[in-house]
């Protein structure tokens, strides 16, 4: 995730790193209002009581009306945002600006003149990252279910029972749908913290932290933390503002 080159992603991808996005955090009261419009229509109607009501909103209805303003938590909000996106997925100029507004970069629309894909740009700008090895990203322990089938193959493929006896396998009718991370050997429990992490330092002194499985760690910890605004919202401080 480092590097000048821009992260090209495809409407579909962009929508489900939104959709992350607006699902993985707590509530963005700011963000979620100033998505409405690009995301519900100019037409919609959104305010933020000052009297301490909490938001409201009001939706045009079939018939051209405007229907009566009623309340709205900020996480019903997030979900009616990503609904409406996965339903009417918008052109690529809205989905860029979309994605400028919720992971605070600069964003370009990309194809749409040529053969292949049209989609949206990111410009990371994460040239200034350096893991300080705080361990803060994996004693928080918030990627249980993003482990990928790319990563589990790999795995399997280099004869690492030790990691995948921490894999748990989610089935559905007799077929693998996803993993999860990381389980106690032999149970369904998860364990509290990343069990590859361990102290740099003497125990009670450690303020550096190291990771077991670093040459072959999932891809969401290689990718980490993406973006600032990931690194802020989840205490990494290895990006110098």
């Amino acid at each position: 995730m480092e590097g000048k080159e821009p992260v090209f992603l495809s409407l579909e991808e962009a929508i489900y790193a939104v959709k992350t996005d607006i699902t993985h955090y707590p509530p963005q009261k700011r963000l979620f209002m100033e998505l409405c419009p690009l995301v519900l229509g100019p037409d919609i109607r959104l305010t933020d009581d000052s009297r301490g009501r909490g938001l409201w909103i009001s939706m045009p209805a079939r018939c051209g009306r405007v229907t009566r303003m009623h309340p709205v938590t900020a996480s019903s909000l997030g979900i009616l945002l990503v609904e409406a996106l996965e339903k009417s997925p918008p052109a690529c100029e809205v989905m860029a600006e979309i994605c400028r507004r919720t992971f605070e970069i600069r964003t370009a629309v990309a194809g749409g003149h040529e053969p292949g894909p049209a989609g949206v740009l990111l410009y990371l700008d994460m040239e200034s990252f350096h893991c300080r090895q705080c361990g803060a990203c994996c004693r928080a322990l918030n990627y249980r279910h993003e482990i990928s089938d790319g990563d589990y193959r790999r795995w399997k493929e280099q004869g690492r029972s030790d990691i995948l006896e921490r894999v748990a396998v989610i089935t559905r009718r007799s077929r693998t749908v996803s993993y999860a991370a990381w389980i106690e050997p032999g149970t369904r429990r998860f364990a509290d913290v990343c069990p590859w992490l361990i102290p740099a330092g003497p125990e009670g002194r450690q303020k550096r932290w190291i990771c077991r499985i670093h040459d072959v760690k999932p891809a969401i910890c290689l990718e980490y933390p993406g973006t600032k605004k990931h690194a802020r919202m989840t205490g990494c401080r290895g990006v110098d503002d």
